[in-house]
């Protein structure tokens, strides 16, 4: 259950740091979330806003985090306009967690090399 909680609020400042350094402070609250359905709602929020508002910023943001192409272009060439928000918030959660599960992969072969 911590290792879930931990988890969640790593993906919760990874996300955060993304949209930081796009120009888009505080997509993430400071209180945090209980669970992983509550951080994608929140989320898919904040990509509708920035698909209505600011376009352009959402794609920047959506080429530093290195979310599959394909499936951006599969996304925003399907029919169905409304479920986008929710596609892309689940592309970026899928996304961050894949960097976050490599980071920490990388982090415990270094403790285990010799002299460490």
């Amino acid at each position: 259950m911590d290792e879930d909680k931990n988890q969640l609020g790593e993906l919760s400042e990874s996300i955060s740091k993304d949209f930081n350094k796009a120009g888009i402070p505080s997509i993430i609250s400071k209180v945090g979330f209980d669970n992983l359905n509550e951080l994608k709602k929140h989320l898919r929020g904040k990509i509708s806003e920035l698909l209505d508002n600011d376009y352009e910023k959402l794609i920047s943001i959506l080429y530093r985090i290195d979310v599959d192409e394909d499936k951006l272009n599969e996304l925003f060439g399907s029919k169905s306009r409304e479920s986008i928000p929710g596609r892309l918030a689940d592309l970026i959660i899928e996304r961050q967690l894949q960097k976050i599960n490599i980071r920490n992969m990388y982090a415990k072969e270094r403790k285990n090399l010799p002299g460490k």
